[in-house]
């Protein structure tokens, strides 16, 4: 197989939630790029985390600020590709958008209630702590298995998770947003409680125990216990239905 064909190895198929979320992520992108880089509406400090604000709608809509770089958002749309189209591959498109609320939630609820404590605290923005909580979440299902990083090395899963958890670091020295470095570290742990959410046991729901006179009853008859005898002297003490 030549080089080219194994590049294009490198990424899964896309689903169509993830390929969804993406073109979502892209509009919105560049619609901010127009309103708050081009007609300065400030459109961005409506929609980002102000931690121990009130405006509590921020605690969703964070995710979809990103004013960065376009190339650094790009590759933010590449990890969120490799990491939540295996997870919709095999759990399906409700459960993925269901991480997708619970690592952004897991990633703002800590970032807003540290900005009760740590005051002024930076914004928290970003759809980074998607792709951070997809791909814990990805990993974590494989964690007794080997992580094949982009066909490139094995890691077991515990290396896997030093290195994104290394990186996040290097953003928050990079940064010195602390904000985007506890939603990180949110999400991730949100996308960890969720694989064990979905593992866990299940009770067996109890038997069900078909009865004549409860199909009876299902069907609107009455029973009647006893009597109705024949006048023979052997009385049937079969139930009798009456409608």
């Amino acid at each position: 197989m030549s080089d080219y064909g194994r590049a294009q190895l490198m990424l899964p198929r896309l689903t169509s939630t993830v390929k969804t979320l993406i073109i979502m992520l892209l509009c919105t992108y560049v619609a901010q790029l127009i309103a708050d880089v081009w007609l300065k509406l400030g459109v961005g400090q409506l929609l980002a985390l102000r931690p121990g604000g009130s405006e509590l709608w921020q605690l969703i809509t964070y995710v979809l600020v990103d004013l960065g770089h376009p190339l650094m958002f790009v590759i933010g749309l590449l990890f969120l590709w490799w990491a939540l189209s295996p997870f919709e591959a095999a759990f399906g498109s409700r459960r993925t958008w269901q991480l997708c609320i619970v690592c952004a939630l897991g990633g703002s609820l800590p970032a807003w209630l540290v900005g009760f404590v740590i005051a002024p605290s930076p914004p928290l923005f970003g759809s980074h702590v998607l792709w951070y909580g997809g791909i814990t979440a990805s990993v974590w299902m494989r964690r007794d298995g080997v992580i094949n990083f982009f066909g490139l090395m094995a890691m077991t899963t515990k290396q896997f998770l030093l290195l994104i958890l290394g990186l996040a670091l290097l953003m928050f020295l990079a940064s010195q947003n602390h904000s985007q470095f506890i939603g990180v570290l949110g999400a991730m742990a949100a996308g960890i409680g969720f694989v064990n959410w979905m593992a866990r046991p299940r009770k067996p729901a109890p038997p069900k125990k078909k009865r004549r006179a409860d199909a009876a009853r299902a069907r609107g008859f009455k029973v009647i216990e006893g009597g109705g005898g024949d006048g023979d002297g052997d009385d049937d003490e079969r139930p009798k239905w009456l409608n």
